[in-house]
């Protein structure tokens, strides 16, 4: 004789006994559908195969083993630093510039070396090239509070440009 084992009903199935979808099983695909931010339907319909915006000139079975090179995306480790007087950059700065502080760059900066500079406090903040030239100017200005510029050194034109 056979024995059949009945395991009882847990408490909010996902469907009742006539059929009908329980408050769990509504929750459950709220959930799930806001998690894609997509319908059901669009849900289901979904094509999972991956797109490229190129030409690959390969099936989805050969695309598999795309190999691309390396790119460097490691950022550059900036050091906050708030000023009220006299300061001369170094490569790597974010100031904070307030009280009409003059920032000086430095004299001999390396090849792809950033400083940013932000007004703090909207008083006129004096930048100096310190014998290099920043946007074609010796020397600048930031007057609005809250303004930042972000400026690279490049070796080859020996000038800091604002980025």
């Amino acid at each position: 004789m056979a024995v059949n084992i009945i395991t009882p009903r847990r408490r909010e199935d996902f469907f009742d006994d006539k059929g009908e979808p329980t408050l769990r099983f509504i929750r459950w695909v709220e959930l799930v559908t806001g998690q894609t931010n997509t319908t059901t339907v669009e849900v289901e319909s979904a094509d999972v195969a991956e797109k490229y915006p190129w030409p690959t000139n390969q099936t989805i079975d050969e695309a598999v083993g795309f190999s691309y090179p390396a790119i460097e995306t490691t950022a550059k480790q900036l050091r906050a630093v708030t000023v009220t007087s006299n300061y001369t950059a170094v490569d790597g700065d974010f100031i904070n510039a307030k009280s009409s502080a003059q920032i000086t760059f430095p004299k001999y900066p390396e090849d792809n070396s950033v400083i940013i500079v932000r007004n703090g406090d909207g008083s006129t903040i004096k930048l100096l090239g310190n014998g290099k030239n920043m946007n074609g100017e010796s020397t600048g200005q930031l007057a609005r509070k809250g303004t930042s510029i972000e400026f690279h050194y490049f070796i080859d034109s020996d000038e800091w440009f604002a980025r």
